[in-house]
């Protein structure tokens, strides 16, 4: 049920007047195609231009929508908010490429009232134009803290992993080493490197976990948060998996130590008669 009116507006020149008519309040059915000339000729719209109108309505409140391209023509909705007020508005084309821009000649929109007359809608300004530039802004600040969610993410695992490897080559050290004081030594570095492993997982996990919150691809971070736990598993396994065995050579004998305690000492008694009182 869409219309669409094609006209051909001047990138020179003066107004086009009485170039398009629509009915107030009509809203997702009324379009313009505007076709630009260049002293009458037809001029090429270039593919990779942005397109506007800019819309001054006849309560002299402002329109800044976007446009598409459809072949060689703007391709302009008329919004309801368009279309609120009776009267005659004008209109221009903008075209937008790497920061310059190119206006139309202004043409004249005759908006006819309808004999609906409905109190609900209160004319205001319009900028399409604006609120898509502000939501496309927001989406690429959304997409570049999921990139770097993602890159934090995959640098987490990557450290992780270096880290288990490392407390695996102690691991193997361990097992190989023949001397005591080699072994002591290796159990030591072993046990930093499992530490340090645990806390790089740890820090990996916590980063896996920031990017579940904000990227949309649910299925390739639980790849990754499911990687990040079998590398915790294995480096908690490793701290049980390592044995070690040390000889502790041969036993040394003791000698025993003998105290002679000398002669024990005698103790006199006080002896008393419990026939008499005696006062001590």
């Amino acid at each position: 049920m869409n219309i669409i009116r094609h006209i051909k507006v001047d990138l020179y020149g003066d107004v086009k007047r009485y170039a398009v008519a629509a009915k107030q309040l009509d809203m997702a059915t009324r379009y313009v195609g505007v076709t630009l000339t260049v002293d009458g000729v037809e001029w090429e719209i270039p593919k990779d231009v942005e397109i506007a109108v800019a819309m001054r309505k006849p309560d002299e409140k402002r329109v800044w929508n976007d446009c598409t391209r459809q072949k060689n023509e703007a391709l302009i909705p008329l919004t309801r908010q368009m279309l609120a007020v009776q009267g005659t508005a004008l209109c221009d084309v903008e075209l937008y490429q790497n920061g310059a821009l190119l206006s139309s000649a202004s043409f004249e929109l005759e908006i006819y009232p309808s004999q609906r007359v409905d109190e609900t809608i209160i004319s205001s300004e319009e900028y399409t134009r604006l609120e898509n530039a502000i939501y496309a802004a927001r989406e690429a600040l959304q997409m570049a803290q999921e990139t770097s969610e993602r890159i934090n993410a995959a640098e987490a695992i990557r450290e992780a992993a270096e880290a288990v490897r490392v407390a695996q080559e102690k691991a193997r050290e361990i097992k190989e080493s023949q001397r005591e004081d080699r072994t002591a030594a290796a159990v030591k570095d072993c046990i930093e490197a499992t530490q340090d492993a645990i806390e790089k997982t740890a820090a990996c996990v916590k980063a896996t976990e920031a990017a579940r919150k904000v990227v949309i691809d649910m299925s390739g971070l639980n790849a990754i948060l499911n990687e990040v736990k079998d590398y915790y598993e294995r480096i908690r396994a490793l701290e049980t998996d390592i044995n070690i065995t040390i000889d502790g050579g041969t036993a040394k004998s003791r000698e025993f130590l003998l105290i002679d305690g000398g002669t024990a000492f005698s103790t006199d008694y006080d002896k008393y008669n419990a026939g008499r009182a005696h006062t001590i």
